[in-house]
């Protein structure tokens, strides 16, 4: 196994790149671990789950999507059905996000079909 060293350059204000290497000095570690990490890790923004790593997980998160767009999708048709006749646009609109809806359910089926 070989050592591979892992340049980074810096192009931000020069105090902030001093201040960084001094506080990685100070805790005892190199600047390129502290940032590798830091792009690796995966900090989950509030509601959001961080991004699968593997197929299969990804393939569970897809499916769960597929879920809700279903959902969403069930939903969409029933507004849709109740729209008054009058109300045409409104109707073509509620039925052409159902057409997408579905398009995109199965597009999703169709890239994670196993």
């Amino acid at each position: 196994m070989t050592n591979k060293m892992t340049q980074i350059k810096f192009t931000i204000d020069s105090n902030i790149v001093a201040a960084f290497k001094a506080k990685c000095m100070a805790d005892g570690v190199s600047m390129t671990s502290v940032i590798r990490q830091w792009m690796c890790a995966r900090q989950p923004t509030k509601g959001v789950e961080p991004i699968p790593l593997t197929r299969p997980k990804r393939r569970i998160a897809v499916t769960k999507i597929i879920t809700l767009l279903d959902e969403i999708l069930a939903m969409e048709e029933r507004y849709r059905d109740s729209i008054p006749e009058q109300f045409t646009q409104r109707y073509e609109w509620s039925d052409l996000a159902c057409d997408h809806l579905a398009d995109a359910i199965d597009n999703l089926r169709d890239a994670f079909d196993p």
